[in-house]
């Protein structure tokens, strides 16, 4: 007896429309101290002001971060036991750099944390590091 398929209409109609979001615009970061974190941001990741704001800085690609001084919570970071084991401390961005090493070594100059440079084979390089408040970010170079 052949088994007839079913399909259904509303996922099927889903699967033919484009995503209704295109992208990330802008990230919000929590900071202890707002006029410290935008210097550093700017000196060790090259991220240039945004005039009318100073909470925003702007990354090569246009994207927007705020930065803004969080009240009850140090930093963006989670724990998850979904990522790499239990108990991970997971970041909240990835970022992407057409130049790990440079990046790495500003990052060090800068006081931050940073983990090493890992080589995954054809997914390309990454590292981890924190800022002055913590927060946890991943790099990736491909």
């Amino acid at each position: 007896m052949k088994q007839e398929a079913f399909s259904d209409p509303v996922q099927d109609a889903q699967a033919e429309k484009a995503p209704l979001v295109k992208g990330v615009f802008c990230n919000y970061l929590p900071v202890s101290n707002l006029a410290r974190a935008r210097a550093w941001y700017m000196q060790t990741l090259g991220l240039k002001p945004f005039e009318r704001n100073e909470s925003i800085l702007i990354m090569g690609s246009g994207q927007w971060i705020f930065l803004l001084e969080s009240k009850d919570r140090p930093n963006a970071n989670f724990m998850t036991d979904n990522w790499e084991g239990d108990n991970f401390e997971m970041f909240s961005l990835t970022f992407e750099t057409d130049d790990i090493v440079t990046l790495h070594n500003s990052l060090r100059a800068h006081g931050a944390a940073v983990e090493a440079i890992t080589d995954h084979g054809s997914c390309g390089l990454q590292f981890r590091f924190k800022d002055l408040d913590g927060n946890r970010f991943n790099v990736w170079q491909n």
